[in-house]
């Protein structure tokens, strides 16, 4: 189930910025700044109303690209190597033109064009620059792209440190211009003198960046490093390393990379805003969402008085998790009642269901996202939200392939640990806990609020799952009056964070049927994770899927692919029997 794409354009903003940027697009206003046209600079700082506009790091984008911009255009031979490298690999990107290099080095940039490649506006702050000498600037710079190369352009870098940024920020939204900043400057000044990407990868990425973001703009200036080739250099580098790994490496295609429509490609500023199909509003303007996706719904409606109740029903456990492990706070009556089979109890037939926890990088979360479509199957996706608004468009992604998406708190905390003594010990107050829940929806909304599976319903769910599968009394309380509606473990972990072997793990994937006589266990819930320390699960998952796609329909063993928010809605109670396999039937 997919969700029905939200759309967006991204251009000025008001009426009198509109008009500005068609002008100047169009080449029709003369280049030199001039007395009468600082009233209409005025005019457009006035409608503007003080807005500063805001340093990309990347764009809103659910299209699987990684954004290549350039500066530094100054010298030949560097550029040179890296548009041949551009060509070579098919790599397309923005290039950024400052009013010196328009002056001094237009045969560089009628080169780039000759590529094929981008040109963007690049503001040169200057020491003493006002609001009006950073608008005629990039009206200067825009009409002349316009003029030259029929370019119209409305993304703009500002190239260097200084000047008054708050100005040029204002410029650049009084201007409609689309401010651009990065998420990966590629060039340190420490490694002027560098040789090979050897020397520079590490310090640039760290051990623990494996891939990068969907939609994150990338920024190499090409006459930066002394030797002419290193710049070319890395941009292959990082595509071998932090760009085609992403791909998932699917046996079944025998090197036909065509049709793996995992792989992420490179795209300029120019292409990623004309593919409007992916494009999203972030953050989601949620005050218009009904009442039941706000974050206050909900809210404190368990009490003492009705805990019990509310813990039975709504608390799907985990064989394992007891008050000898991961569960303390709770009476002797509520622990032996509460929930051990991690089971979904409303389903009739052989319906199982995917779940993945915590977060990670494209590379590890895109070839599980791969797998899901491939085998035309859903999951539920647990989200760490610490770290999640680093990369939205990934979260947007996983929900725009019709997978929904529950909690899995903001920080990660487990609501119990052994201490140094063996005894079960809280890790946060009640109040920590309680903002640690709480926090977690809001971020998801952000980004997600205005999404939709095919169903009709949202893609964003209130279950959470709780780290680690611990509970406590007071951490349920937490949960369930911050508004999720279940506390959802599940029937068995595939701890595929620790398998040491591909045939281990897919040997506890295939728990999901009974070993006495091999038939389903309807409403089993599989926990995975999506993070790179569950390197392996992609492909294990692959396995399984295959195996069970090849079973005939009505074997005991093959498995249906369900997502927990069909089941887990309306008065849904754990307490229940599970529903017999014939009364499917029978309907």
């Amino acid at each position: 189930m997919k969700p029905t794409p939200q759309k967006h354009h991204k251009g000025p903003r008001h009426a009198l910025a509109r008009i500005a940027a068609m002008i100047c697009t169009a080449g029709l206003l003369a280049l030199p700044f001039h007395g009468a046209l600082a009233a209409d600079y005025g005019q457009l700082r006035a409608e503007n109303q003080g807005r500063l506009a805001e340093q990309h790091r990347f764009l809103p984008t659910t299209e699987p690209a990684i954004i290549l911009t350039f500066g530094g255009l100054s010298k030949k031979v560097p550029l040179q190597n890296l548009l041949e490298r551009m060509k070579e690999g098919g790599m397309r990107g923005t290039f950024f033109v400052t009013e010196r290099e328009l002056q001094r080095n237009a045969d560089n940039l009628d080169l780039i064009r000759s590529y094929g490649q981008d040109l963007a506006i690049g503001l040169t702050p200057g020491e003493t620059g006002t609001y009006e000498d950073y608008c005629a600037q990039i009206e200067r710079i825009r009409s002349a792209l316009s003029e030259r190369y029929g370019l119209q352009t409305a993304f703009l870098r500002i190239m260097s440190a200084g000047g008054n940024m708050e100005a040029m920020q204002e410029a650049a939204s009084s201007m409609g211009c689309t401010l651009i900043g990065q998420g990966l400057n590629v060039v340190q000044s420490k490694h002027k003198e560098a040789q090979s990407p050897a020397e520079v990868m590490p310090d640039i990425f760290g051990k623990w960046t494996t891939s990068l973001n969907r939609g994150e703009i990338v920024y190499i200036r090409t006459d930066f490093y002394a030797n002419d080739a290193l710049a070319a250099d890395m941009l292959t580098e990082i595509k071998e390393k932090k760009i085609d790994n992403i791909t998932y490496p699917d046996p079944d295609l025998r090197g036909d990379a065509a049709k793996n429509d995992s792989a992420y490609h490179t795209a300029s500023l120019q292409d990623v805003e004309d593919r409007k199909e992916f494009h999203y509003q972030f953050p989601v303007d949620t005050k218009d969402l009904p009442p039941e996706m706000q974050p206050e719904y909900g809210r404190d409606q368990v009490t003492d008085e009705n805990f019990r109740q509310a813990f039975y029903e709504r608390y799907i456990g985990a064989p394992g998790v007891n008050d000898q492990d991961r569960m303390i706070g709770f009476s002797r009556t509520e622990t032996i009642h509460a929930d051990k089979t991690g089971i979904v109890k409303n389903v009739s037939d052989n319906t199982i269901f995917l779940t993945f926890d915590d977060w990670g990088q494209d590379d590890s979360i895109n070839q599980l996202l791969y797998v899901l479509r491939k085998h035309k199957v859903h999951a539920t996706f647990f989200i760490i939200t610490r770290n999640m608004l680093n990369n939205p468009n990934l979260l947007r992604a996983i929900a725009a392939d019709g997978n929904e998406i529950g909690s899995h708190t903001n920080n990660h905390s487990a609501m119990v640990r052994r201490d140094k003594n063996d005894h079960l010990l809280p890790v946060e107050s009640p109040e920590e806990y309680t903002e640690d829940v709480r926090s977690s929806y809001p971020k998801l909304l952000s980004v997600l609020g205005d999404m939709r599976l095919e169903n009709g319903r949202p893609a964003l769910t209130r279950l959470l799952r709780p780290p680690t599968l611990a509970v406590s009394k007071s951490g349920i309380h937490a949960i369930l009056n911050a508004g999720f509606t279940y506390i959802v473990n599940g029937s068995g972990s595939t701890e595929d964070y620790g398998a040491v072997s591909m045939q281990s793990l897919v040997g506890i994937l295939n728990a999901l049927v009974h070993e006495k006589d091999g038939s389903v266990r309807r409403g089993s819930i599989l926990i995975m994770h999506m993070s790179a320390t569950a390197k392996r699960t992609p492909r294990a998952l692959d396995i399984l899927l295959t195996a069970n796609d090849k079973l005939p329909d009505g074997h005991p063993g093959k498995f249906k692919v369900g997502l927990l928010g069909d089941y887990l809605k309306d008065g849904y109670s754990q307490t229940m029997k599970q529903v017999p396999a014939t009364l499917h039937a029978k309907k």
